[in-house]
């Protein structure tokens, strides 16, 4: 199912149109993510209250920040209301009908959260790939990464409220010297690449060339930041889903998350840069994998 039932009404070509549709979005997140903390609190969920405050208070550094961004380009501050209607409907819906519920588990508000903070990624791109005003895109594109780096800060703390849930899980990865790391990278590149070379001839016989091209070179890529040796057995869900696009993003979330892990508990100055660097490529291959598959 699409992320967005609706595209943007009509290309956007202007710096301050896109200014207001900014500082709509986070008007509404700060809106949200209060009312989230909210029933949080009330039910006890005291860490995904904090969460949720954590980023409401970032939201509100967003606008605040987008104040600057339209004085330093010798524009008045947009009113984010009288750009509502140009925001996706599927964002306010969903968010209603979350904060209605009678019950609510974090791991349901999180994943939502998640979602939305996807929606709000394809939106911008939807814009970025449709102006013909090369400062709109630019700045389009920058804040689709800001709304996809959002997606991924909630998606690690959905799986924390998984396994708080479900009483544990699976351990978070961790390396203590570079060459534990080193092996870890290598077993996960490996797996995801050999996961996406697999998705990526389900696409091709699909007759999805460009899909099939754009995984095979990230699993080329993947596969080089592996390094030698034997590849690992592709993960046991990339050919058994019938979407191979939410299997591919699916397995680079997970690897994304991996390296951050990795880099959240890092004592080693080593680890710790190693594993950014790892988690910013598999980020950029994560926002070229969404934006081809929700601009679709």
């Amino acid at each position: 199912m699409p992320l967005l039932h609706q595209e943007p009404p009509a290309r956007i070509d202007d710096l301050d149109v896109l200014l207001g549709i900014a500082m709509a979005l986070e008007a509404e997140a700060v809106l949200r993510y209060g009312q989230l903390a909210v029933l949080m609190d009330q039910r006890g969920e005291t860490d995904t209250a904090a969460t949720f405050r954590g980023l409401m208070a970032e939201e509100e550094v967003h606008t605040t920040a987008i104040g600057r961004w339209a004085s330093d380009l010798g524009r008045a501050a947009p009113d984010g209301g009288s750009f509502l209607w140009l925001l996706p409907p599927d964002i306010a819906t969903s968010w209603d009908d979350l904060v209605d519920r009678t019950r609510l588990t974090p791991y349901q508000a999180l994943s939502l959260a998640v979602v939305n903070e996807q929606r709000a990624f394809a939106f911008y791109s939807h814009i970025a790939a449709g102006t013909g005003d090369d400062a709109v895109r630019r700045h389009a594109e920058s804040l689709a990464r800001e709304e996809l780096g959002h997606a991924a800060l909630l998606r690690r703390e959905r799986r924390k409220a998984f396994h708080r849930q479900n009483g544990g899980g699976a351990k978070p990865a961790r390396a203590d010297s570079p060459a534990a790391l080193d092996r870890l990278a290598h077993s996960l590149l490996a797996a995801a690449a050999a996961g996406h070379a697999a998705l990526s001839e389900r696409l091709a016989a699909a007759g999805d060339a460009a899909g099939a091209a754009l995984l095979t070179d990230i699993a080329r890529e993947e596969a080089a930041m592996a390094g030698d040796g034997p590849a690992a057995h592709p993960p046991t869900d990339a050919g058994a889903t019938a979407d191979p696009w939410s299997a591919a993003i699916a397995i680079t979330e997970r690897l994304a998350e991996s390296f951050a892990d990795v880099a959240a508990t890092a004592t080693d100055e080593v680890v710790l840069g190693h594993a950014l660097t790892l988690q910013e490529t598999t980020i950029r291959h994560l926002a070229r994998l969404a934006s081809s598959h929700y601009s679709s």
